[in-house]
């Protein structure tokens, strides 16, 4: 007989079940065409489950988030820690490729929360928290790989990981376009410029 869990341990356990049931519903469905009740039903709970955690849909969109950037900056923080000094950008770009393929549509359901949050100043402000630690593992994962830390780049850090997003995120929504967009593009040529390979440092301009 297996061990019967403590009540925080089923908490944990209920609330991970819901947030992989609702990844898969918004991913299938979208932001904006999900609902609570399909998320229960694919949970396998009651709706009632699904509120004594979650005020509301944005909210569990919110919780979902926060737990894939908490992962992905684990990810980030311990590819970055065998790199360290190495200079090998490419090798961080290409995990962040490799995430992309993992959880395909998912770069776009966040563009589609962004817009809906964007038109309300209290969920913006929530959504801009997490993001703000997004950029920040990003920025520390570059200057671990980086030779010289921040010396190394033309601008600080901080603005290169939002150049890179920017990128990302650009890309996709492009994609969805035209599903050859930008295919020709070496992304690891950025990873030469993010090393200070081709663009003047700081210190030479």
């Amino acid at each position: 007989m297996s061990p019967r869990l403590s009540r925080a341990e089923q908490n944990d356990r209920n609330r991970a079940l819901l947030l992989d049931a609702a990844g898969r519903v918004f991913l299938e469905r979208g932001y904006y065409a999900a609902t609570l009740d399909q998320i229960a039903d694919e949970a396998g709970v009651s709706k009632g489950a699904v509120y004594s955690r979650f005020a509301s849909k944005a909210d569990m969109f919110l919780a979902l988030l926060e737990d894939r950037i908490t992962e992905r900056a684990a990810q980030n923080a311990r590819l970055a820690g065998e790199l360290a000094g190495t200079g090998n950008f490419a090798a961080l770009l290409d995990l962040a490729e490799q995430a992309e393929r993992g959880a395909p549509g998912w770069r776009l359901l966040v563009t589609e929360f962004r817009v809906h949050a964007a038109r309300d100043p209290e969920l913006n402000r929530r959504y801009a928290a997490l993001h703000a630690r997004a950029v920040d593992g990003v920025a520390q994962a570059f200057v671990q790989v980086s030779k010289e830390g921040a010396k190394d780049f033309p601008v600080p850090p901080r603005q290169l990981a939002e150049l890179w997003l920017t990128i990302e995120t650009g890309r996709a929504l492009e994609q969805i376009a035209d599903p050859h967009a930008l295919n020709g593009l070496d992304l690891h040529l950025l990873a030469d410029y993010f090393a200070g390979q081709q663009m003047p440092t700081q210190e030479e301009r």
